[in-house]
């Protein structure tokens, strides 16, 4: 591991053609990304504003769940970060500050 990513000891889990607990986490995970996309969509598709919170609520479960796979993944050591770069971040920021002030 180098000084840009960001992580916690790996907690080890059996290797080979089996899925193990970090393989069904990711799965999961990714699974409850698309979920929670995919009821964004409904959201702005909802034809009424009792459907539209109905789905606002079970969306926003599904984002809490996607958070909460992800944080026992990071924990785990299942999921790196990778620490973005000081001058990349000032770069993008610079650009983004530019466009906004070209909408002024």
């Amino acid at each position: 591991m180098d000084n840009n990513t960001v992580s916690n000891p790996e907690t080890k889990v059996p290797k080979g053609k089996d899925m193990n607990d970090s393989d069904y986490l990711n799965d999961i995970l990714s699974t409850e990304k698309h979920y929670g996309s995919n009821y964004a969509i409904v959201m702005n598709e909802a034809s009424n504003d009792s459907l539209y919170n109905e789905i606002g609520t079970i969306c926003k479960e599904t984002k809490d769940m996607a958070r909460a796979l992800f944080n026992l993944q990071f924990n785990k050591g299942w999921y790196r970060l990778e620490q973005a770069d000081a001058n990349k971040i000032s770069t993008i920021s610079n650009e983004y500050n530019q466009k906004y002030n070209e909408l002024n």
